[in-house]
């Protein structure tokens, strides 16, 4: 295991203002100058690639608009952040993250040839974004394209897993398998004063028989950091290789294919000391198959009680079924004896969560989507959930079958306001605002949408 401390790489220090209009021509609606609020609610949207023939892909960048509280709730504002607000740095689909207050954003600009810097924005109202303190260079440690979010407030932690090539024994046509290992990156970012606090990198095995059976962590994303501060648990997608049977390569070494047929492994969790980084150790809940890596946003939180509630994905392809798992406060491991299942509090067989929100006292907010036969998800539903009773209460959302939450980013809370951003891709559509105690949904703000295009986060 390599750890050090490292120098931050800044590329600019010096304070610039990214506003794409002066403060003071920044209006809602074309309505007076906005002041400055308490608390800004920022909306994001991914640009379509017109090259791309996916409609929808979010592959050409991301806008951003913010809104007070007040008119982020209010039906009568119309926005369209397409056109009004501001392009974040990033080739592809920004991957955002905000303080808990509004008043700071922060992205890993994604892929590209600024793939990897990270950028740190304040925010002042419609497209006033300007940019606070250093860029800092990720790429050297965590590629151009790194897995990130805010781990715990102030801090952000992004990571990177590359499987190492496959070995093999014996000489040609007897190849036998032996295993696959994964090289694992990890930094942390200090979100305050920009800059690289620690760094480390290390190999990572599963089991001596899940490896020989073709097992490999082959993603990890989505960190957050327990109650105590001395943990971080980073979710991990594990992939198979079929093991009996291959191909010859161009260079006569076997190729052994993905094996998508057998059951996949049980959900796996890899463990660290923080703010160390040190000692990875893989953890195993025996509660479901699926994976724990999510895609786009934050699929883990620190509960209420002190436990890490995680919520998991794509169990088998064609089956669905979504669950969320509990790691224990007083033993960091997983609480074997608990398991949320999305599918049975809502009577179905077939959910797949996108993301989710843990809004306190054991109450979330789940956005999922419905996986049919041939294995796509189809469809955009929204539920509240109470983890401690284990139900769940689906809302009535217009035109939910031609949703899609595929690339969603972010829920926004602000006291006991629950903001969803709700449009289908290339249509208009509006925030949506759900009392976090009461769970009573009303229509915010609308959102004009562009052909293509979607509304991918609320912050």
């Amino acid at each position: 295991m390599k750890k050090e401390l490292l120098k931050t790489i800044m590329l600019g220090a010096a304070v610039t203002v990214l506003s794409l209009s002066a403060c003071k021509k920044d209006t809602v609606n074309g309505g007076d100058e906005i002041p400055e609020a308490d608390r800004w609610i920022t909306v994001s949207g991914a640009i379509d690639d017109p090259t791309n023939p996916t409609i929808g892909d979010g592959d050409a960048g991301t806008m951003v608009y913010s809104l007070s509280v007040t008119d982020a709730k209010n039906p009568n504002i119309s926005i369209n952040v397409f056109d009004q607000g501001m392009a974040v740095k990033s080739q592809r689909t920004a991957r955002l993250q905000a303080s808990a207050d509004g008043k700071f954003l922060y992205n890993i600009q994604y892929t590209g040839e600024d793939g990897g810097i990270f950028n740190k924005y304040s925010v002042h109202g419609g497209n006033n974004f300007r940019a606070e303190g250093a860029e800092v260079e990720t790429s050297a440690y965590v590629s151009a394209s790194p897995r990130w979010v805010k781990a715990v407030e102030g801090v952000g932690i992004a990571v990177k897993a590359e499987a190492n090539p496959v070995t093999f024994a014996g000489t040609a046509p007897n190849f036998v398998f032996q295993e696959r290992t994964t090289s694992v990156d990890v930094i942390s970012l200090d979100l305050n004063n920009p800059q690289i606090t620690k760094i480390a990198d290390f190999q990572l095995k599963l089991t001596d028989e899940e490896t020989a059976a073709g097992y490999y962590i082959s993603r990890i994303d989505v960190p957050v950091v327990n109650k105590a501060g001395n943990k971080v648990f980073i979710g991990a997608a594990v992939s198979k290789h079929n093991i009996r049977t291959f191909t010859l390569g161009t260079d006569g070494l076997p190729v052994f294919a993905a094996d998508n047929a057998s059951d996949k492994s049980w959900a796996k969790t890899l463990v660290l000391d923080y703010p160390s980084l040190a000692n990875p150790k893989v953890l195993t809940s025996t509660k479901t198959r699926g994976n724990t890596n999510g895609y786009r946003s934050t699929m883990q939180y620190v509960g209420t009680d002190g436990n890490v509630y995680q919520a998991t994905s794509g169990e088998k392809v064609g089956t669905g079924g979504s669950k969320i798992l509990r790691l224990s406060s007083s033993t960091n491991e997983y609480d074997n004896d608990y398991v949320f299942s999305l599918d049975q509090a809502l009577n179905l067989s077939n959910t797949y969560i996108e993301t989710w929100k843990y809004v306190g006292d054991g109450i979330g907010f789940v956005v999922y989507s419905i996986v049919n036969n041939a294995g796509t998800r189809t469809g955009g539903y929204i539920a509240r959930i109470d983890l401690n009773a284990r139900t769940a209460t689906k809302y009535a959302i217009p035109n939910e079958a031609q949703l899609s939450f595929n690339q969603i980013q972010s829920i926004s809370m602000h006291g006991d306001d629950v903001f969803i951003a709700v449009a289908p891709v290339g249509q208009d559509g509006n925030i949506h605002v759900f009392n976090k105690k009461t769970g009573a949904m009303t229509l915010g703000a609308k959102l004009n949408n562009k052909p293509g295009n979607q509304y991918i986060g609320v912050y």
